[in-house]
């Protein structure tokens, strides 16, 4: 019964179909919080990708004549040191974090997915030397990680990027590793294995689709985690380059001004970063709730 066996296999496996999402979309609509926070992070985000483009590009250039003037009708958020829009930077500087935060995450997602995949899916002895050296590098403060890589060498965009997604993998494959194993012991996959399917077909198409709903989970907290990373990063000039306005440059920049009494170069980007990062938490813990709904209630 090869034969059958495979094909049994295949609809388990394929089970993202179109009733599964709109399953998926109707649970999360019902969660109040997570629209909330959805829909916040949906307003920065076009805020951020839009503002800039369309914004006047006078209020973009330098003016001495307007520096540190505080939030009025013609500039609601006040400027800064230079007499730039503070609205203007700060969407601009939106922009910037959120791509670094979500190409990151990116990364460190496709790092993380084959690492656990793969060990889920070794010998005994070759998942628990991944697992032991797994557990080193967890062991290693993330922010330690990442100031080392960016003390050495240029610092850029493209650079902070890549370290970012080098230091934040390590949750993401613990992990996809413990979903893969739960996984391999479940009665379709047993069958696709039965049937002869190779590991690269059962990763893909078998073991990838059924843990999508734990790696949206972890994914969405992990973007917010990134876009803190770089803010810190930033702050501390080891980040993005100072010519390029970002959420954690503001800060860095505003901080002597804010102690003169120029509060809003430093209230205002630190008000986006932690509405952003709230966001994006509302909507992890209506996925988490979703996929396990038994947490909530311990909760």
């Amino acid at each position: 019964m090869p034969a059958n066996s495979k094909w049994v296999a295949e609809p388990a496996a394929t089970n993202a179909s179109p009733s599964l999402r709109i399953w998926w979309i109707g649970a999360f609509s019902r969660h109040r919080l997570a629209r909330i926070g959805f829909a916040g992070l949906v307003l920065i985000a076009v805020l951020s990708l839009l503002g800039p483009i369309l914004s006047d590009p006078d209020v973009q250039q330098v003016n001495l004549g307007r520096m540190d003037e505080a939030p009025s009708s013609v500039h609601p958020l006040g400027t800064d040191q230079l007499g730039r829009d503070l609205l203007w930077r700060v969407m601009e500087g939106g922009r910037v974090s959120l791509w670094i935060g979500l190409i990151a995450t990116i990364l460190a997602t496709v790092i993380g997915c084959g690492y656990g995949m793969v060990s889920a899916m070794s010998k005994s002895w070759l998942d628990r030397i991944m697992m032991q050296i797994l557990d080193a590098a967890l062991a290693i403060p993330i922010l330690l990680l990442v100031i080392v890589f960016q003390a050495f060498g240029d610092s850029g965009v493209f650079k902070l990027i890549l370290t970012i997604g080098l230091v934040s993998w390590m949750g993401t494959a613990r992990m996809m590793r413990n979903e893969c194993r739960r996984l391999l012991h479940t009665t379709f996959i047993q069958s696709a294995i039965t049937a002869g399917a190779s590991p690269s077909r059962i990763a893909l198409t078998h073991l990838l689709p059924n843990a999508l709903g734990p790696l949206m989970v972890v994914v969405t907290v992990g973007i917010g985690q990134a876009i803190l990373l770089e803010t810190t990063l930033s702050f501390l000039n080891l980040g993005v380059p100072s010519t390029l306005p970002s959420w954690g440059n503001l800060l860095g920049n505003g901080m002597s001004a804010a102690l003169g009494g120029v509060w809003w170069v430093v209230v205002f980007p630190g008000f986006a970063i932690v509405a952003t990062v709230s966001c994006i938490n509302l909507v992890g813990d209506g996925l988490r709730d979703i996929v396990n709904p038994k947490q909530r209630e311990k909760d």
